[in-house]
C-alpha cells in the first residue's frame, strides 16, 4: 500500500515537458470537475488554471477532459494520467518531507466519493478508523450525486465511492466498475413526531413527497408505494432527502426513508417500519482491479457500514 514513484514516470515528466504545478492543478480539476472550483481550490485565477491545462494538453497530445453538462469528465488520455499524476505528486511530497528531515513514510491519497446521509452517519468513522489503521493513506472525501456515483468511478473522478443500489430497480453490470453490497435496510413512511400508525386508507389518500421519476431513488419509491398497494398522490418533487423530511415533519405530505436517511431529519419527523415497501443497499464501488491503498479504504468502508447488515 505504499506510494511508489517510478523512473518511467519520472521520464514521462521529462520528455513530455509537463511541470508539477500543472500535474496538481490537473488532478484537482479531476476531483472536483470544475476549472472554476480548482480555481477556487488552488487559489488561482481561472485563467491560470486554463493555461496550465492547455499546456498539459499539448504535451500529452490528446484532449484529457470532456464536457458534461456543466462539468467536465476525464477523456481515455484523462483516465490514463490521473492515477501516475497522483503518484508523481506524492513522490514530491515524500521528497520535501525527506528534505526537511522528518521521518516521513510513504503515504498515498485516495479520493473517495460520498452522498448526504453517507457523509453525515459513517465519513467521521471511516476517517478515524482509516487513522489508527492506515496513517499513512490520506483520504479525500468528494460529495457527489448518487445517481452519478458509478460514472465517477468509471471516469476516474474518484477513486471508490459509496453508492445505493435498489433490489427493485438494480444495477446493470458496467464495464469498468465493480461493487459489493455492505449494508441492507428497509424503507419506512416518514411521518410527523408522535404521529400514530397510518391505516391503508391514510395512505391512499395522504399527500406524498418523492423524488424525480427518472431517477432511480424516484423509481424505486414509486415501486414501493406501489407495493402498498395505493397510487400514491404526487404532491411534492423533491430531490433532497432533508427537505423531503423537513417537508414530512411539518405535516405537508408522507415520504420514505431508511434508518440511515433519517440522519439527515430532526427530532421532528419518526419513522414507521413497513416491510411491504422494499428497501435499499449501501454499496462500495471500485474498479474491478482497484490499487492496494484504495483496496484498503473499500475494507474500512465495508466494516463501519457492515454493523448495521441485515439479517
Amino acid at each position: 500500500m505504499k506510494t511508489v514513484f517510478r523512473k518511467r514516470e519520472k521520464s514521462y515528466a521529462v520528455a513530455m515537458g509537463w511541470t508539477l504545478g500543472q500535474l496538481r492543478t490537473f488532478v484537482t480539476v479531476a476531483e472536483l470537475g470544475s476549472m472554476t472550483r480548482a480555481a477556487e481550490q488552488l487559489g488561482y485565477s481561472i485563467g491560470a488554471v486554463s493555461q496550465h491545462m492547455s499546456a498539459l494538453r499539448r504535451a500529452v497530445g490528446s484532449e484529457l477532459f470532456l464536457r458534461r453538462g456543466r462539468g467536465m469528465i476525464l477523456a481515455e488520455a484523462g483516465r490514463t494520467l490521473l492515477p501516475r499524476a497522483r503518484s508523481i505528486l506524492a513522490a514530491q511530497k515524500q521528497a520535501e518531507m525527506a528534505m526537511l528531515g522528518r521521518d516521513f513514510r510513504s503515504e498515498a491519497i485516495v479520493t473517495l466519493g460520498v452522498f448526504g446521509s453517507a457523509s453525515t452517519r459513517a465519513l467521521p468513522s471511516i476517517v478515524r478508523a482509516l487513522g489508527e489503521r492506515h496513517p499513512h493513506i490520506e483520504v479525500r472525501a468528494r460529495e457527489i450525486n448518487v445517481e452519478t456515483m458509478s460514472a465517477a468511478v468509471i471516469d476516474g473522478a474518484i477513486d471508490l465511492g459509496i453508492g445505493i443500489n435498489y433490489p427493485a430497480v438494480p444495477l446493470p453490470p458496467m464495464r469498468g466498475l465493480s461493487w459489493r453490497t455492505v449494508a441492507s435496510e428497509d424503507f419506512g413512511i416518514v411521518v410527523p413526531a408522535g404521529a400514530p400508525r397510518l391505516t391503508p386508507l391514510d395512505l391512499a389518500e395522504a399527500d406524498w413527497i418523492l423524488p424525480p421519476a427518472e431517477e432511480l431513488f424516484g423509481r424505486a419509491m414509486r415501486l414501493a408505494t406501489s407495493a402498498l398497494g395505493i397510487a400514491a398522490k404526487e404532491t411534492h418533487i423533491v430531490t433532497d432527502t432533508a427537505v423531503a423530511l423537513a417537508l414530512a415533519g411539518t405535516g405537508l405530505g408522507l415520504t420514505l426513508a431508511t434508518p440511515i436517511m433519517m440522519s439527515l431529519g430532526g427530532p421532528d419527523v419518526d419513522l414507521h417500519p413497513i416491510a411491504e415497501a422494499g428497501g435499499r443497499e449501501i454499496i462500495v464501488l471500485t474498479s474491478p482491479d482497484p490499487a492496494d491503498p484504495v483496496a484498503a479504504v473499500a475494507e474500512v468502508v465495508a466494516e463501519v457500514f457492515r454493523p448495521r447488515m441485515g439479517p
